[in-house]
């Protein structure tokens, strides 16, 4: 029932395309569904991926970040730049990206599993079919693929939840991708950090194995006479059940004259230093994410290198790796040809670095003595009313600035006499 409408109103159709085919390099989405197995013999899927605190941290840093950037539609005309207004009648663009995207989501939880796609699978489908009412809808990536027909015209492959296969032609879709090696479909972060999480998936399961044996060693027990494999496996789960578990931690093993021979297998030291090493992966697992460390509870903790750090973070990977390209994507897929003349996309990145109440004060300042904004600008910023005197919709300019060009007299300057200079 949820695309029904919408699939009544497409362009998309049940039968696939003449000459139907796979890009070059398109990639295998049924491995993260299955998981990739690792050299630590750990399987790496989105699921289990989330299993790593920093991973999961990581993921949730970047999605919400990007989710609470406002994705506004401006105008240009005369000069002068103004935000187009959304419309609940109509359901204008502006409307759908900054109020409602469709019937069920807000745009930060929209906003947010885009970029979740993007992570885990390399790819952020938003599907806008014609008709109305306007609405724009996700895409699941593990049940999408790209296809090409005889005429080279870009379709999406699409499992519906009803069991229907549909080819929604590109003209619909507005694409968003990472790592891509063809600029068709992209690849998830996971088919390059596999290695790295599966070690640290490896160390949680050792540690939880030493814990599950009440952090006692394991055992070297040698039997007077021959066991078969019942024999010996019910000695070891005797041995087992006795000092395994938080209970069990500290407890005697008692044996009779049966065992000849016990001896513990310690841990050695370097065994316990290597544990230690899951701090030096959670680093890996930053620069993969591309996040600053103190983001994931690492690296400095002032509050000078941090706001370094978040612009870094800004210019380095959000911008050029979701920002930028959801901005000309949607130029492009959501406006007409006469409205991409003077219209564009823009998310406010100002709402990722809000500085401290000093700073800020300190900028606006900077802003109304150059006449970058009004006071009601700026006052709005902080979600403040308009002034009431009404001179906050004004510029302002310090006035003991000079024009630096000798021929040109100000107004507000008498004009030199009797030949003085000025």
């Amino acid at each position: 029932m949820i695309f029904t409408n919408a699939l009544a109103q497409t362009t998309a159709q049940s039968q696939a395309p003449a000459g139907a085919g796979a890009p070059p390099d398109y990639g295998n989405n049924w491995i993260f569904s299955r998981g990739m197995k690792t050299k630590a013999k750990q399987v790496v899927s989105p699921h289990s991926a989330r299993c790593v605190a920093s991973f999961y941290r990581g993921t949730n840093i970047l999605s919400d970040d990007v989710a609470a950037m406002p994705l506004q539609q401006y105008r240009r005309t005369d000069g002068k730049i103004q935000q187009v207004s959304a419309d609940p009648v109509t359901r204008n663009t502006a409307y759908l990206v900054g109020k409602s995207p469709n019937r069920w989501m807000t745009p930060f939880i929209f906003k947010k599993t885009v970029v979740m796609w993007l992570i885990f699978w390399g790819n952020g489908l938003i599907w806008s079919p014609p008709g109305t009412p306007r609405e724009l809808f996700i895409l699941p990536t593990s049940v999408t693929q790209p296809l090409f027909d005889s005429d080279s015209n870009l379709w999406y492959q699409v499992l519906f939840p009803n069991g229907r296969t549909k080819y929604i032609p590109a003209v619909e879709v507005l694409h968003l991708m990472i790592n891509s090696t063809n600029g068709i479909w992209g690849r998830s972060v996971l088919e390059y950090a596999a290695e790295t999480l599966g070690r640290q998936l490896g160390a949680y399961n050792t540690q939880s194995m030493i814990q599950g044996q009440g952090l006692n060693p394991a055992a070297y027990i040698q039997m007077a006479g021959p066991l078969d494999k019942a024999g010996r496996d019910n000695t070891r789960e005797a041995y087992e059940d006795a000092i395994s578990g938080a209970e069990g931690a500290g407890r005697l093993a008692v044996f009779d004259n049966k065992v000849v021979k016990f001896e513990a297998i310690s841990m050695k030291m370097t065994d316990a230093q290597f544990l230690e090493s899951i701090q030096a992966t959670d680093k890996d697992i930053a620069n993969f994410l591309g996040l600053p460390e103190y983001k994931l509870n690492a690296g400095k903790q002032s509050y000078q290198s941090n706001e370094q750090s978040d612009i870094d973070y800004l210019k380095t990977t959000l911008d050029p790796t979701y920002l930028v390209q959801w901005e000309e994507a949607a130029y492009l897929k959501w406006q007409s040809e006469s409205e991409q003349k003077d219209t564009y996309f823009k998310f406010i990145r100002e709402s990722v670095l809000r500085t401290s109440a000093k700073t800020r004060a300190e900028l606006n300042e900077i802003y109304l003595r150059t006449r970058q904004r009004t006071p009601d600008e700026m006052r709005e910023k902080d979600d403040y009313g308009a002034s009431s005197d009404g001179g906050g919709d004004k510029f302002y300019l310090t006035t003991s600035y000079a024009v630096s060009d000798p021929d040109h007299v100000s107004a507000n300057e008498p004009a030199p006499q009797n030949g003085a200079t000025q």
